[in-house]
């Protein structure tokens, strides 16, 4: 998977002397990591378990691309390639986050990286977002990124494969195949371009857990909301048992793992979004996640879903065969009703093969939560 990390001029440096990549937010701690049972504003809270959710997708052997905003005369710009080396990891943003005072600001939610194939110049919005050259059909532009941008928000997004080769293919020819041949880097704001370094840096941050379960069950045990805390623990957790077995549709297989998937120009999101491929097949499943008992009315925000993946994703697989599973993660077991209504579901997309909901039901208890397919 692919991940590209917003950074500044400021910030930008200090990512490629130190080797790492960050999200943060503001002047906010996240106390509840340390101290589940700690009172914490509800909004404030959502916003940075999204965070949470956002890099804990991350795994080590992933690639990382950094898009440097814009300033009032220079375009934002994507450089690469990195390669993520550790996993996701908690730097709580107080007096002794790691490089507070070089960066201006604490970055609470870290990985470290490594080179990978890392271009000196990088390639301008226009060149990546807007620019139709060999383009053909509206599913081959980035709207992994546009409609980030539109949305204005995200410090971490996932994009599609097929999007980070298109990416690759314009900075390789941006640099003239030339790739910068170091283990050490700086960024040239004069030249904006990435350059080899003589010194040598050494991360030293604190690396603590984000390990969201034990405030998911507090907030569970209080009969408060934690959808986004459910969000944030099956991105921490899709493939590892027993949550692998009930999502990932071919074990062994390599996974991609989305979550809010923008779906529209609008506020549609796909909470989770798990895709595997081989040479002849394509997996998708698509989740809905509640932290409530399952209603009728999810099937709307389904077919919305599957309305987008049908214009803008089944393109890009033309050829190969299609399965996408329906997906609906909610509190405990089915009424008859509910059960009916979920099997009688049928969506036709052309050349796709989109299978009857499937429902995996939860329970939370002091210590874990548990997950049971039910459909």
């Amino acid at each position: 998977m692919t991940h590209v990390f917003v950074v500044n001029e400021t910030t930008f440096k200090y990512h490629l002397e130190y080797l790492f990549a960050g999200t943060g937010a503001k002047e906010n701690t996240v106390s509840f990591l340390t101290n589940s049972t700690v009172n914490f504003n509800s909004t404030r809270e959502r916003m940075l378990v999204g965070m949470i959710a956002d890099i804990s997708k991350v795994r080590v052997g992933d690639k990382v691309i950094f898009y440097l905003q814009a300033t009032p005369n220079n375009q934002g710009m994507f450089y690469g390639v990195f390669k993520v080396v550790s996993n996701s990891f908690f730097d709580e943003n107080d007096a002794s986050n790691f490089l507070i005072g070089q960066l201006g600001k604490g970055l609470s939610f870290k990985v470290l990286i490594e080179p990978d194939e890392v271009y000196a110049k990088g390639i301008t919005e226009h060149e990546y977002l807007d620019s139709l050259q060999g383009k053909n059909h509206p599913a081959d532009l980035c709207w992994s990124l546009i409609y980030r941008k539109l949305k204005g928000n995200r410090g971490c997004t996932t994009i599609m494969d097929y999007e980070y080769e298109d990416l690759l293919l314009k900075l390789k020819h941006k640099n003239n195949n030339v790739t910068v041949n170091s283990h050490n880097y700086s960024f040239d704001t004069v030249n904006r371009q990435i350059v080899a370094s003589a010194t040598t840096n050494q991360y030293t941050g604190r690396q603590n857990s984000l390990n969201i379960l034990p405030r998911l069950l507090y907030k569970a045990s209080r009969q408060n909301s934690f959808e986004t805390h459910l969000q944030a623990y099956i991105t921490q957790n899709y493939d590892n048992q027993p949550l692998s077995s009930l999502l990932i549709p071919q074990q062994g297989l390599n996974c991609w793992i989305g979550n809010e998937v923008a779906c529209g120009v609008g506020m549609q999101r796909i909470d989770l979004m798990l895709k595997q491929e081989t040479d002849t097949d394509v997996f998708i499943r698509l989740m809905e996640l509640k932290d409530e008992s399952p209603y009728q009315n999810i099937v709307i925000q389904i077919k919305w879903y599957l309305e987008w993946i049908s214009d803008y994703v089944i393109p890009k697989y033309q050829g190969k065969n299609i399965h996408i599973i329906p997906t609906i993660i909610a509190k405990g077991n089915l009424s008859n009703n509910l059960q009916n209504t979920y099997q009688s579901f049928n969506f036709t997309i052309p050349n796709a093969v989109v299978q009857p909901i499937e429902y995996i039901g939860f329970t939370t208890n002091a210590n874990n939560i548990d997950f049971t397919r039910y459909l």
